[in-house]
């Protein structure tokens, strides 16, 4: 008896569960990679199942179930248990952490209703994850804790947390899920020699950096519908899209913007939400700046238009936070074929990535005289836009399609699901 439930257990497919904030049709930086991450490890093979809030980022459609405390649906054959969200704007400190505490709850929950998984696949930090997964503890189910920003120290350097209490006890929680995972999985080298530097052994530590869907996101023509909605057609477009926080600094692009005032056909087009985007507005308005313009984050199928409707898109981040990190929609710039302008110093994970691809050009963050006059030097000269624009395309092709990531994951839950087996 005991020997058919064995083949049986080794015969059906791993039971992934995924948790999440975000994920389809939601917004943000995350929702697109967990999104095509989950439909390709299902494809693959995997029975798959995603906790995941209802849509709540800044600028998506709220749904009518939005104030539901669960509810089950499938998406592109995966299964997803949508939790309620106590939603607030990313600034309102003390009110986040109920939009956390809320989701921690709700989604060890939920945890219940899905049933016993093989694996769990959860998003970092523990903020997001901790309590859903107290449930690996109890069962001794393995994890891959999947990270996107090193906590504390991305909130440390932003100047969220400035108690030395709160960023201590933040440490210890990371390092807790750090320790107990079988696999973290991190976007960069410099992530990867962080976590070391914390006594993470490397044998656990995955560089997995975000793939793209290299057939969605293409270089289309830059005059689209979005152009001619916006009156941009005939203008020189410089695209910042994205999260307007506290990590990108983007009063340096007004700055920059102000000294190119006198250029009328160029034009500084910023799409998205966040923090800071009602200071820059304020900024622009009492500064007359009438060569800036602010939209709202567009809905996924727009994307590629977004991307498309430039002519030099941006990367911004402050000096205390680039040497690590990359950005994901840096893939998505490369993958549209336009050039980027990257405030970031050579010796960063994003330097290292524009120098390997030649597609882009990096000025020191505060920089503003410099980067006005990138701005200016790719302004005048198409042939080298394209060309940058170019070779981004094909080495974002060549080596972050859209499975890329998901082959990777893949071998690491085989990985564990034979480990387990033996």
């Amino acid at each position: 008896m005991q020997s058919k439930k064995s083949e049986s257990e080794a015969s059906r497919p791993t039971r992934v569960l995924v948790i999440t904030p975000h994920y389809a049709p939601d917004f943000g930086p995350s929702a697109p990679i967990f999104t095509s991450l989950c439909e390709d490890l299902q494809d693959m093979g995997c029975d798959l199942t995603v906790i995941a809030g209802f849509p709540h980022y800044p600028g998506a459609e709220q749904t009518n179930n939005s104030w539901r405390l669960f509810q089950e649906e499938i998406l592109n054959g995966v299964r997803i248990v949508r939790i309620f969200v106590y939603a607030v704007p990313k600034d309102a400190l003390w009110r986040r952490l109920l939009y956390h505490s809320a989701f921690n709850f709700l989604a060890a929950f939920a945890t219940v209703r899905v049933g016993k998984p093989d694996i769990i696949l959860a998003n970092a930090p523990s903020l997001w994850s901790g309590l859903p997964l107290i449930k690996t503890f109890i069962h001794k189910i393995p994890f891959i804790y999947m990270v996107f920003d090193i906590f504390p120290d991305v909130l440390v350097t932003s100047g969220v947390f400035k108690s030395q209490g709160v960023i201590n006890l933040m440490d210890r929680i990371e390092r807790y899920f750090y320790e107990r995972s079988s696999f973290t999985s991190v976007l960069s080298l410099g992530f990867r020699e962080n976590l070391i530097r914390k006594k993470i052994p490397a044998h656990k530590i995955a560089v997995i950096p975000p793939s793209v869907d290299t057939d969605f996101i293409q270089p289309y023509p830059k005059e689209n519908n979005l152009r001619e909605r916006w009156n941009l057609n005939g203008k020189f477009v410089v695209l910042y899209a994205g999260n307007m926080g506290f990590s990108q600094g983007l009063d340096n692009v007004l700055k920059a913007a102000e000294l190119l005032q006198d250029r009328a056909d160029i034009t500084f087009v910023f799409i998205g939400d966040g923090a800071t985007k009602p200071g820059l507005q304020t900024i622009a308005k009492e500064k007359c700046l009438n060569n800036v313009m602010f939209f709202p984050f567009q809905p996924r199928e727009y994307v590629p238009l977004v991307y498309a409707l430039a002519d030099i898109s941006l990367v911004c981040l402050k000096s205390n936070i680039v040497v690590e990190s990359v950005p994901s929609k840096t893939y998505s710039i490369m993958a549209s074929g336009r050039p980027i302008l990257a405030t970031v110093a050579q010796n960063t994970e994003v330097g290292r990535l524009l120098n390997q691809a030649q597609c882009g050009i990096c000025i020191e963050p505060g920089d503003i005289k410099t980067l006005a006059k990138k701005i200016l030097e790719l302004y005048k000269s198409e042939s080298l836009c394209a060309e940058m624009g170019m070779q981004g395309r094909q080495f974002v092709v060549d080596h972050f399609g859209r499975k890329a990531a998901a082959r990777q994951y893949f071998g690491l839950i085989q990985q564990i699901a034979d480990k387990r087996k033996r």
